[in-house]
This record gives structure tokens, C-alpha cells and sequence, in this order.
């Protein structure tokens, strides 16, 4: 669940040629990947900044043509991804607890 507003967006990517969409906090990535061909579709929502807040966590699959992101909430499973050879791209932002 993500909150009504915050500081803190969460912008959405989509590339045209993979057919993916890709979701970032930074700034500079969102700008670097835009000068690279994907398209910026906006704040997509805001990550949350209580106390309340669960980590989503972001993993990268460099085997993959396509869906090469994986964003999950358990901590399990980011770490199976990880021994399994995707790299671990820490925390993309953060969800509200409900």
C-alpha cells in the first residue's frame, strides 16, 4: 500500500523496446534513463516516511531480456534472489504497513 502524498516520489519508467517498467526515487537515475530512451511517465505515487513504513526491496536479473526488475516486500526472497545470481539493488522505497 502506498501513501496519499509524501516528500518523497517514486517516478515511473517504461521502455518502449523491453516493454518494462521501471520505478525510482533517485532523481539522477530517472534523468540518466530518460537520456537513454525510456520514457518518463510521471510520479507514479509517493513512498511512504512514518515510522509505519515497510521496505520494498528492488533486485536487477542481468540474464533477463525482459522484466529484468523484481520489487518485493520479503526479505526472503530478496535474499533467494540474490544467492541465485540477480544483484540486489536495496531498498526502492518504501510501502505504508496496513
Amino acid at each position: 500500500m502506498a501513501p496519499a502524498k509524501s516528500s518523497e516520489p517514486v517516478y515511473r519508467m517504461y521502455n518502449p523496446n523491453a516493454g518494462e517498467h521501471y520505478y525510482t526515487m533517485n532523481a539522477s537515475e530517472r534523468d540518466m534513463l530518460k537520456g537513454k530512451g525510456w520514457k518518463y511517465e510521471g510520479v507514479g505515487w509517493y513512498s511512504a516516511t512514518n515510522a509505519g513504513r515497510a521496505p520494498v526491496y528492488r533486485e536487477y536479473n542481468p540474464n533477463a531480456r525482459s522484466g529484468s526488475h523484481n520489487y518485493t516486500l520479503s526479505w526472503a526472497e530478496h535474499k533467494h534472489l540474490g544467492a541465485i545470481g540477480w544483484s540486489l539493488e536495496g531498498v526502492a522505497w518504501y510501502a505504508c504497513r496496513g
